[in-house]
């Protein structure tokens, strides 16, 4: 994730400020957004690939260099949430808890996550704009009849009452 080396200092900064802040709010908004399909995959098949696969991040291969070019309150906050993650990701990797116990950690370590998210992207410089696509809620298929899209139906992941009913 190294800079371009044409760029000014100042033009270096706001680049590895925009991209941590990018990832930041990634990782917060994919842990949001699969809970229920992640708790499910854990509580099926006992499989820790999906939870790591979501707190991937590329901030370990930055080096000082980009580092040291942003400022110290930006990079204190950034390196709490980086340290919060941490903890989550190993945590994840060891865990041996039934899919319970792993749905109340899961809350408490995501409350935790997107505080110290808010506070470390708001010193990068606030939320970064994403580029988002209208694109229609279902696609025809074959027959020309319009389904929803099959990949990752997190629908299917959702937990039902006794009479069906979400």
């Amino acid at each position: 994730m190294k800079p371009p080396p044409y760029l000014d200092d100042r033009e270096k900064a706001e680049r590895v400020a925009y991209n941590l802040a990018l990832e930041i709010a990634r990782i917060v908004d994919d842990l949001e957004s699969r809970e229920r399909f992640l708790i499910e995959m854990w509580g099926r098949h006992r499989d820790r690939g999906p939870f790591l696969d979501t707190i991937h991040s590329r901030y370990a291969t930055l080096g000082f260099p980009e580092l040291a070019l942003l400022d110290t309150d930006a990079t204190a906050k950034v390196d709490e949430f980086y340290r919060e993650l941490e903890e989550f990701r190993l945590y994840c990797r060891f865990t041996e808890d039934m899919p319970t116990s792993l749905a109340e950690s899961y809350r408490w370590q995501l409350q935790r996550l997107v505080a110290y998210a808010e506070q470390a992207v708001e010193a990068l410089g606030g939320p970064p704009e994403r580029p988002l696509l209208d694109l229609p809620d279902e696609v025809p298929d074959q027959d020309g009849e319009d389904r929803a899209p099959p990949l990752l139906q997190l629908a299917h992941f959702e937990k039902h009452d006794d009479d069906g009913a979400e």
